[in-house]
């Protein structure tokens, strides 16, 4: 039976050979043509074939033409071989059929098709120069991903993040920002696609870790929980009806047997061993010491584990235990792993830790692993964020002279340069600041502060109020002139309490992106 027959050219019954695509569409060509055009569909042609009069439904043939099957869909087959065979090349106007296309060139190493759709992919630099910077990134096409980058050099990266970034890692995309900081002068050696020397910052440990959670085998087992990678756990039903209710289900699902087995039922699961061992001695009652110091992977990992088989109860734990600690010392593997997992309420935890710019940790070994989408999202929101702080603050001008901020060195009639049409915190008092000069340094500090790339908890601790008025007391600032003094610690209250308000906000629009799985 003939099967699906592609439209004219290849549907010629003179062709020698079918190609079939992955959607059953049968393609009759000239295996002459497409083996010049390519060296991988020439060697596939060369494999030898049963013959087809010993074989009854030989899928290897149709009408006694040997039959090759690819993985492409019809339609990109269609365009593909349009650019070898003598007949006029398609015109592509959508980005997706270029990627497509333009993929199947490389991996049947079509060079002239290749070149064709390289031009075809950078028509749309000038509308698309993100979307196509990624697919050259996802190609590993170093020249077109400079000339994407390049169009975007002198304008801010796009809000809007294309779908192609769930295809390439964070570090690929901490390249383009690094690319874009420094206007494109990164020298000749600079790829996208590679992390460069400098790329991953040095971290000291400051303590050895601790040994990973391990189970241990216990006596009088009546299950065996058996992971994806094939590890066996002899365990106990009632500890994991105890532990999940999912687990639960899959062990009230096992057949019965009237009569009795020497072996010990199975349930496989999907998920690794390393995670479920850790999991499943955590649900007998023991004390699993050092939940607070697990690496980030094998936490993050456990939690995805906890979260689908229902372990409610491990969970928590780890959220509260291990990502107590986890983030605040590594805030952006935290945010980035747990994003890329899906673990919206752990990336939550971690916001508010996390540097006013996540550029200024470098290009951590996470950002290898996990996609550039939710890292691009945080950058925007950062972006956003430093705004705001930056308009909150920018009524307060930096001094020309050194002011040491809260030290009390502010010589008596030095003074902050303040805009006057612009105000400090709730914008209720328009007028510029007065006061001691030592608190106008304690202002300008934290001016600085909120504006910082490198600050996080700047954000959300209040300031030492009650420290700084028993300063003052000590100081002998009350005086006459008292109640300027007093409006200027509560305008940097406001401040404060305004900054922290916006970036709650902003945080929330964050969150409400559908973090990718």
């Amino acid at each position: 039976m003939a099967g699906i027959i592609a439209r004219a050219p290849f549907d010629n019954p003179a062709a020698d050979t079918v190609i079939r695509s992955k959607d059953g569409v049968n393609f009759r060509v000239r295996s002459g043509i497409i083996a010049e055009a390519s060296p991988i569909f020439s060697d596939m042609f060369g494999i030898p074939l049963p013959d087809p009069n010993q074989l009854a439904n030989n899928s290897d043939y149709m009408d006694g033409k040997p039959v090759v099957a690819v993985e492409e869909d019809s339609a990109t087959l269609d365009r593909l071989l349009r650019l070898c065979y003598p007949t006029t090349d398609p015109v592509l106007t959508q980005l997706g059929d270029v990627r497509l296309v333009l993929a199947a060139a490389m991996k049947y190493e079509m060079e002239e098709a290749s070149a064709l759709m390289k031009k075809a992919l950078l028509s749309f630099v000038k509308s698309q120069p993100l979307s196509v910077w990624a697919l050259a990134c996802i190609l590993r096409l170093e020249p077109e991903a400079r000339i994407a980058a390049e169009a975007l050099l002198g304008k801010d990266l796009p809000i809007d993040a294309p779908l192609e970034l769930q295809d390439i890692s964070a570090g690929t995309y901490y390249r383009l920002v690094k690319f874009h900081r420094a206007k494109g002068d990164v020298g000749e050696q600079f790829k996208f696609t590679e992390p460069g020397p400098d790329d991953v910052p040095r971290i000291r440990r400051t303590k050895p870790p601790r040994a990973k959670i391990v189970y241990r085998s216990r006596p009088f087992a009546d299950i065996i929980c058996r992971s994806s990678d094939g590890q066996e756990f002899q365990t106990h039903k009632i500890i994991l009806c105890a532990a999940s209710s999912t687990l639960q289900d899959q062990i009230l699902a096992l057949p019965t047997s009237a009569e009795p087995s020497s072996s010990l039922p199975v349930i496989s699961l999907d998920a690794r061993g390393a995670p479920l061992g850790a999991l499943l001695e955590m649900s007998y009652p023991v004390d699993c010491d050092g939940l607070s110091d697990i690496p980030v992977h094998d936490a993050i990992a456990m939690m995805d584990c906890a979260r689908r088989f229902r372990m409610d109860t491990h969970f928590r734990r780890l959220r509260y235990n291990s990502f107590g600690t986890l983030k605040v010392s590594q805030p952006l593997p935290t945010y980035l792993l747990a994003s890329s997992f899906g673990l919206t309420e752990v990336a939550e935890d971690a916001l508010a830790f996390l540097h006013a710019d996540p550029f200024t940790y470098g290009c951590i070994p996470e950002m290898e692993t996990t996609p550039a989408l939710a890292y691009h999202h945080l950058l925007i929101n950062r972006r956003e964020s430093l705004a705001v702080a930056s308009k909150l603050t920018a009524v307060v001008k930096p001094t020309s002279q050194a002011v040491a901020a809260g030290s009390g060195d502010l010589a008596a009639d030095e003074t902050m340069d303040v805009d006057a049409s612009a105000s400090i915190g709730s914008g209720s008092d328009e007028s510029p600041p007065r006061g001691d000069p030592w608190l106008l340094g304690i202002l300008e500090r934290t001016v600085e502060e909120l504006r910082s790339p490198h600050q996080d908890e700047h954000w959300w601790e209040k300031p030492k109020t009650s420290a700084t008025l028993q300063q003052s007391v000590d100081k002998g600032l009350w005086c006459g002139d008292c109640e300027d003094n007093v409006r200027l610690i509560l305008r940097i209250e406001n401040l404060h309490a305004d900054v922290r308000k916006a970036m709650d906000a902003n945080n929330g629009k964050l969150l409400k992106r559908r973090l990718p799985v």
